[in-house]
């Protein structure tokens, strides 16, 4: 079905109708469909979602806070550009809470956690990474590593700073069309053999360099990209 803004009409679901609306905007930013500084019409966006302007502004404020859409007057929004030095604080603010995070989780780590872990490493490693399933076991995977220590507001920070990196990465897997020099079992791996160790430091350097090699090669493809990403 062709619609103004290339997102589908909503079908029930168990979720808020605000939360269905996020969900299907953002689903669209991360595939592709809706493209960095393209303008969004609420009214188009109601009309074709098939939902009335309250929960379409609400649900744009909300990917707003998570850096996704940038609120403009007279009801449009313009989904936010790709920005280097954006990037770079993602990947800054994921290292200080993240490895802070993994380092006190360490020695607290139960069996249980270590079973989830292994679990969610076999799921990212067989999955597509351009695919949903790819993302929902690399997200349960870190959140496994952090299991003992997670607190609502903690998991609130790392999932926002997870869903600001997650755009850029997909963004550079579909215009490179070219995966990482290391796939992503050879990358998580270390950091389940330093959880099954429960080793508080060695954790925290195996994360800290699997941060800073995320940023590094997806900064460089970026910089590649960046001008006909913005120009299309």
């Amino acid at each position: 079905m062709t619609t103004r803004t290339g997102i589908t009409p909503l079908f029930p679901e168990s979720q808020s109708l605000v939360d269905r609306v996020g969900h299907a905007v953002r689903r669209a930013i991360l595939e592709g469909r809706l493209r960095p500084g393209e303008t969004l019409s609420i009214s188009d966006l109601a009309a074709d979602l098939g939902v009335s302007h309250s929960p379409v502004r609400e649900a744009l404020q909300r990917l707003s806070g998570q850096g996704l859409i940038l609120l403009r007057p007279a009801r449009t929004a313009v989904v936010a550009p790709l920005d280097l030095s954006e990037l770079e604080e993602i990947y800054r603010l994921r290292e200080l809470v993240e490895v802070d995070a993994l380092g006190r989780a360490a020695g607290r780590l139960c069996a249980t956690d270590i079973e989830v872990l292994e679990h969610q490493f076999e799921l990212l490693s067989a999955a597509a990474t351009d695919s949903d399933p790819f993302w929902d076991a690399h997200n349960a995977f870190h959140t496994a590593l952090m299991a003992p220590v997670l607190t609502p507001r903690l998991q609130r920070i790392i999932t926002e700073l997870w869903h600001a990196a997650e755009r850029y990465i997909r963004i550079v897997y579909m215009e490179t069309d070219v995966l990482f020099t290391r796939s992503p079992r050879e990358r998580h791996e270390p950091l389940l053999v330093a959880a099954r160790a429960r080793d508080d430091e060695r954790l925290r350097s195996t994360m800290t360099a699997h941060l800073r090699s995320n940023h590094e090669e997806v900064a460089e493809s970026l910089k590649r990209i960046l001008p006909r990403v913005s120009d299309s």
